[in-house]
C-alpha cells in the first residue's frame, strides 16, 4: 500500500488525516431493516444456486464512506448505504446478507465466480456495461476535493501541471487520464496522478498537503468535509465529469435472470417506501431515483 503521508506532514495534518480514516459515521450507523417482509413471489425467482446457499454474496470495497465503509467495535463490519440496500434485497428475497470486502478494480471481474453481485457505488459507464449488467439505484454527481481555501489555487477548469490523488479503476481516473492527454496534447504538463487503492487515501493524500485535490462522488466529498472538521471543501467538476450520472449494481453479463430479479427487488423497495426511508436516514434524499432500470444509457 502507498504510504500517504508524505515527509512533510505536519502533526496537525496527521491528526486530520487519522481523524478521516478513522472517525464514524455523522449521518447514521445503520437502518432498521426489521421492517423488511419476505416477498415470496420475489424469492421464488431466486437462481437455484445462491437460493440453496442461502446468501447473497455482495462485492464492494468497503472503503467509500457514507456508500460502504468498515466500521463497528471491530472495525471490520461493513456499514454504509450500499450495505443497507443490499441487505434490504437479500432479506425480501428470503436470503442471508454477505458483503465481501476486494479492491474495487477486482470486483467486476469476478462477478459470478466470488461475488453474486456488486455494490460499491460502481458509476454505470458504457465500457462497463460491455462486461456487466446494471440496476441503476443512485443519481449522483462528482465534486473535487481540496483543502479548505484552496491553498494550491487548482482550478477545475485547468489543472494541468497539478497532482490529483486518485481511486484506481474509478470512473474519475478515466477523466483525469483524458485531461492530462490534453494537457500534454496542447504543449502544457501533464496531471501528476496519483493512484490509490481506496478513495479514503486520495482524500487523505490531499488533506496532509500530499496532492492538490482528488475527485470523487458528491456524498463521499460531502462527508469527507464534514469529516474533517470543514479543513477541506469542495469544488464543482467542470465539462463532462461535471454531470450527474447514474450508479449501478452490477450483475453478471450472462445472468439477466438475476438482473431482472434485483431490478423488480428493488423497485418493490421504492414502491413501499423503504429505499427513500434508507436514503433519508443517511441523508442523501437528493442521490435518490424514481425507478430501477436495467442498463440504462449512461450518456458517458
Amino acid at each position: 500500500m502507498t504510504n500517504p503521508y508524505p515527509p512533510s506532514s505536519t502533526p496537525a495534518a496527521l491528526f486530520l488525516a487519522t481523524a478521516i480514516f478513522t472517525a464514524g459515521p455523522v449521518f447514521a450507523q445503520t437502518y432498521d431493516l426489521s421492517g423488511v417482509d419476505v416477498v415470496p413471489e420475489l424469492a421464488e425467482r431466486v437462481p437455484q444456486e445462491i437460493r440453496d446457499r442461502g446468501v447473497l454474496i455482495i462485492g464492494s470495497d468497503n472503503a467509500y464512506a457514507p456508500w460502504e465503509y468498515l466500521a463497528g467495535p471491530d472495525g471490520q463490519t461493513p456499514e454504509g448505504i450500499d450495505v443497507d440496500l443490499g441487505k434490504a434485497i437479500a432479506y425480501t428475497l428470503d436470503l442471508e446478507y454477505e458483503s465481501r470486502t476486494a479492491p474495487f478494480a477486482s470486483i467486476l471481474p469476478a462477478l459470478g465466480t466470488n461475488f453474486d453481485i456488486g455494490i460499491s457505488a460502481f458509476s454505470i459507464t458504457r465500457e462497463r456495461m460491455g462486461a456487466v449488467n446494471f440496476v441503476s439505484y443512485a443519481d449522483t454527481q462528482s465534486l473535487w476535493v481540496v483543502r479548505a481555501g484552496n491553498p494550491t489555487g487548482f482550478d477545475p477548469a485547468d489543472y494541468c501541471g497539478t497532482t490529483v490523488a486518485i481511486q484506481s479503476g474509478s470512473y474519475h481516473e478515466q477523466y483525469v487520464d483524458e485531461d492530462s492527454a490534453a494537457c500534454e496534447a496542447a504543449g502544457n504538463e501533464p496531471v501528476e496522478k496519483l493512484p490509490f487503492s481506496v478513495q479514503t487515501e486520495a482524500i487523505t493524500r490531499v488533506a496532509v498537503g500530499g496532492a492538490d485535490a482528488t475527485a470523487t462522488g458528491g456524498g463521499t466529498a460531502a462527508y469527507a468535509v464534514v469529516q474533517s472538521g470543514d479543513a477541506l471543501e469542495t469544488l464543482s467538476p467542470v465539462g463532462t465529469m461535471g454531470i450527474r450520472g447514474l450508479n449501478g449494481i452490477a450483475v453478471p453479463k450472462d445472468n439477466m435472470e438475476l438482473t431482472h430479479l434485483i431490478a423488480d427487488t428493488l423497485n418493490h423497495l421504492i414502491e413501499n417506501g423503504i429505499y427513500g426511508e434508507i436514503y433519508a436516514t443517511w441523508g442523501v434524499d437528493q442521490f435518490a431515483v424514481s425507478e430501477a432500470l436495467v442498463n440504462p444509457d449512461p450518456g458517458k
